[in-house]
């Protein structure tokens, strides 16, 4: 038994060291793997070390990637870094940055002088006044240590020169707002200037009346327009004119009714052309049976004929003026539903100033002028 044991030693120990060799030619690395090992470690010394390297060649392919989207970049920028890059891009953009700043601030101020502008060409007519030539502005500055006040005519050019704000100001077609504000932007002598200006002279809005009117010839306005009522409180219109034409540069005439209670709304511009006169086929509508009385400090006493729409005025001037200019109270008694007289007074100098209405007279109305 022994014998036959011994006899099988050697033969185990062969078989043992075969397979031994045919493990270790098995682990002999393949041909590939080696290579692409060979660029990440030296000399690999087992199974698990090759699939470590391998798996870090992986891992890294992104990064070389990256590596040549950046050095790309790097190329189309030459001698740059891609970290100072952005750097470069700044210093660039920086003075475009200023001088958009500043275009800003300048188109700010530029809008701003619009808007007041258009604010005002929204106002009506009739609520504003713009600045024309030959108007003469009363310019104050209230905190400069002498208050500071002079006269100002506005020139051909539509300037004024007023040294504190540097010279030659524009101001044509400015309303007296804008103006203040223009000047308090200009002057820099005075910390936060107090201005405030008046116009003393409106040479620049004139219109022209006709006809039958107490003192024809070229009337100022204080508005871009005025209603043609309160154009007939400020000039004597005669009782006889019962028709207005208004001539406004190349347009047509217009012709307007003064009998008609909606005349006086008519607006009136400068350099319109007004003529009142007398329309003879409307005036012989109205009934020549009709009357009214006037006594007094008049130069022609008693009956006058009654025109209708004549006003207290008008029937002054018809009979012959005051006698007295100083003259201020006048009585109109008209008669009631009741048939009694009821008085009414009023003060001539206020009709005249535009303070008061000028009444409208009917007819059988007694006219008392002074005490």
């Amino acid at each position: 038994m022994k014998q036959t044991l011994l006899k099988k030693i050697p033969l185990c120990a062969i078989l043992l060291s075969v397979l031994a060799v045919g493990e270790v030619f098995a682990q002999e690395p393949t041909p590939s793997p080696k290579k692409i090992n060979f660029s990440q470690t030296k000399n690999p010394t087992s199974k698990s070390t090759r699939v470590q390297t391998s798996q870090k060649t992986v891992t890294q392919t992104p990064d070389l990637n990256e590596a040549k989207i950046v050095k790309v970049k790097s190329e189309d920028a030459p001698n740059q870094s891609p970290v100072d890059q952005p750097e470069a891009n700044e210093e660039k953009i920086t003075a475009p940055k200023k001088e958009e700043e500043k275009s800003r601030l300048t188109a700010s101020v530029k809008t701003l002088e619009i808007a007041k502008r258009a604010a005002a060409v929204e106002v009506s007519p009739t609520e504003i006044y713009k600045v024309g030539i030959g108007d003469v502005l009363f310019i104050s500055l209230q905190n400069a240590p002498a208050k500071e006040t002079t006269y100002f005519t506005v020139l051909n050019n539509g300037n004024i020169d007023y040294p504190l704000a540097g010279g030659m100001i524009q101001v044509l077609g400015y309303s007296i707002e804008q103006i203040e504000d223009l000047l308090k932007e200009k002057i820099k002598l005075y910390e936060n200037p107090q201005v405030s200006i008046k116009i003393r002279e409106h040479n620049s809005h004139i219109f022209t009346v006709l006809g039958l009117v107490d003192e024809p010839g070229e009337k100022t306005m204080e508005r871009e327009a005025v209603p043609l009522y309160l154009v007939q409180t400020k000039i004597i219109v005669n009782s006889r004119a019962n028709e207005l034409t208004i001539k406004r540069g190349t347009l047509e005439k217009q012709i307007i009714d003064l009998k008609d209670s909606k005349s006086g709304d008519t607006l009136v511009y400068p350099g319109d052309i007004l003529e009142f006169r007398a329309n003879n086929e409307t005036a012989n509508l109205s009934s020549a049976s009709q009357f009214y009385f006037i006594t007094g400090e008049i130069n022609s006493v008693g009956r006058k004929p009654f025109i209708k729409g004549i006003t207290l005025t008008q029937a002054i001037i018809e009979s012959g003026d005051l006698r007295k200019k100083s003259v201020r109270k006048v009585i109109i008694r008209r008669k009631n539903d009741s048939g009694l007289l009821v008085p009414n007074e009023f003060d001539l100098k206020s009709i005249k100033d535009g303070k008061a209405i000028d009444p409208v007279l009917e007819a059988g109305d007694t006219i008392e002028i002074g005490n």
